[in-house]
């Protein structure tokens, strides 16, 4: 059983959702771009769901502070069993990273993934 503060964990959570938001908004102003480039191809809907990545952005950003305000105010004295928290988690980095609560996310870069299969 490996227990750690509660508010390590929530500080790791909180910097792996800040890099997603990140990797969000590369992506919403890449889209941001086709649709002004290709607006005259794409239909309402098809733009109004390309939209989605704004509502995503911001839900990315708000869960980020969240989680970093709750560890903020998460005592000491509480602490989880790290291992069991993330036992259902697909990505071994990210269990790893969130229950050693490195103090950084990784890079999209350096991790590998499987696009569009």
């Amino acid at each position: 059983m490996s227990q750690l503060p509660l508010s390590v964990l929530l500080n790791q959570l909180s910097l792996e959702l800040g890099a997603l938001q990140l990797m969000a908004a590369d992506m919403e102003a890449t889209v941001d771009d086709m649709i002004e480039r290709n607006a005259g191809v794409l239909d309402a809907r098809s733009i109004q769901n390309l939209q989605l990545l704004d509502i995503l952005n911001q839900t990315l950003l708000a869960l980020a502070r969240f989680a970093a305000n709750t560890a903020a105010l998460a005592s000491p004295e509480w602490q989880v069993d790290g291992a069991a928290a993330v036992a259902d988690l697909k990505l071994a980095s990210l269990a790893q990273r969130l229950v050693r609560g490195a103090g950084h996310a990784v890079k999209e870069e350096t991790e590998s993934y499987e696009f569009f299969s």
